[in-house]
């Protein structure tokens, strides 16, 4: 069972519900462009889950235009913008069609790791040859107060709850579950005109297969939008009897493989018993059965099995409970591995600078430059040569040496 939020994304403007007038403004704009006529970027805004980012798709679907899309997970630095949207903006597609550039949550661009994005962004709506769409939750953020000036704003707001509510009972219609009225009226309105929300808490109730009822709808505690991953574990791992599993996990905007390490990666933190650490790995492993199941045959009626076993399991694997307070932790390998990622760009950056400086390809610096370069730089001569030539930074004269940017020997040879 694919996820509803997909397999019922909207393939045109008219299959959007609710924000008739921002519509209207976009179908216009839409038109313009098809017609050779270019028009300033839209910058939509509104609260999450209402249909932004669905518009944008929407008319790439609807008017045969290729999606170009940065979203918030991307690097959104002024090199990631302009290698991704840069010839983008300029070209066309590969049938001489128009591309549509979509920029997703720009009001969470961040000065730091963002360095330049703004200024990049803002270079793209001024240049671009093609139609451009923003998406942001608070078009006053400060990221986006600089972009005011190069688009046009469209308001998107809340679904209202009559309007959601129909659109509920059409999609269970549509997959033939049953249900009361009563509880899907109940659920629009709860969900605050989150249509993205309602979506996947609807789906987390119809995957049993039951009756959608009143009392169905409101064992699911409804989603907190801070729900936090720590309250979660802790309903777990410190409950004395099994729980319903989707009542827990639809609090979650998380997928159910980092939901997986999570509990793996706490385990050992919360079980002191060797066997009930074992044991409860052992549920762990059974779970991801299932999720193997899930994968290879896209098949996602496995999901309440493996949900059951991973959560009830790990709670009947101990013994007794604990009443102790854990300190719950986010998956270490994950850390180790953007620990990794973060040196290897540096690594690569470093190698960059030192191509030009030695005429090598970077893989050549790497292999036979790099390994040698600890030896090099014993001669203080040679090292500052090399760092002024190649204009090297702290952190990568640190990388060199195997060493902090704060070791001594780092600012002696960076102020020689």
């Amino acid at each position: 069972m694919a996820l509803w939020t997909y397999k019922y994304r909207p393939k045109k403007l008219d299959d959007i519900i609710g924000n008739e007038q921002a519509k209207q403004i976009v179908r216009a704009w839409a038109e313009a462009w098809n017609s050779g006529k270019p028009q300033k970027p839209l910058l939509l805004y509104g609260p999450p889950g209402v249909g932004k980012t669905a518009t944008a798709y929407a008319v790439a679907s609807e008017y045969g235009w290729d999606l170009v899309e940065m979203n918030a997970s991307d690097s959104r630095d002024r090199a990631t913008v302009e290698r991704i949207l840069g010839a983008a903006a300029q070209a066309s597609s590969l049938f001489g069609g128009r591309k549509l550039i979509l920029i997703d949550e720009v009001d969470g661009l961040s000065p730091k790791e963002d360095a330049g994005g703004v200024k990049a962004i803002i270079e793209i709506l001024q240049k671009s040859k093609n139609p451009v769409m923003l998406t942001a939750n608070d078009a006053w953020a400060p990221s986006v107060m600089p972009l005011h000036p190069y688009v046009k704003m469209v308001e998107y707001k809340r679904i209202s709850p009559s309007v959601l509510a129909s659109y509920l009972m059409k999609i269970l219609d549509k997959e033939g579950i049953p249900y009361d009225r009563e509880a899907i009226i109940y659920l629009a309105k709860k969900e605050s005109g989150d249509v993205r929300a309602a979506l996947l808490d609807l789906q987390a109730v119809a995957r049993y297969g039951l009756k959608i009822t009143l009392d169905l709808v409101k064992d699911l505690g409804y989603r907190d939008r801070e729900a936090s991953i720590f309250e979660v574990l802790a309903k777990i791992f410190k409950s004395e009897r099994v729980v319903r599993p989707f009542a827990l996990t639809a609090t979650l905007d998380m997928d159910p493989e980092m939901f997986t390490y999570w509990i793996v990666e706490n385990i050992p933190r919360e079980y002191e018993d060797p066997e009930e650490v074992a044991e409860a790995f052992k549920w762990v492993s059974r779970a991801d059965v299932f999720n193997g199941r899930i994968i290879r045959r896209q098949y996602w009626g496995f999901l309440s099995y493996a949900q059951e076993l991973l959560v009830n399991g790990v709670i009947i694997a101990k013994k007794r409970p604990y009443r102790k307070f854990t300190r719950y932790s986010y998956p270490t390998w994950i850390k180790l591995l953007s620990r990794y990622k973060d040196k290897l760009k540096k690594r690569n950056e470093l190698a960059r600078k030192l191509g030009k400086l030695f005429h090598l390809s970077r893989r050549r610096v790497i292999t036979e430059v790099l390994p040698f370069l600890p030896l090099w730089f014993k001669n203080k001569e040679w090292a500052r040569a090399i760092i002024r030539k190649a204009r090297l930074t702290e952190d990568e004269v640190a990388l060199i040496l195997g060493t902090s940017p704060t070791d001594p020997k780092v600012k002696e040879l960076m102020e020689g």
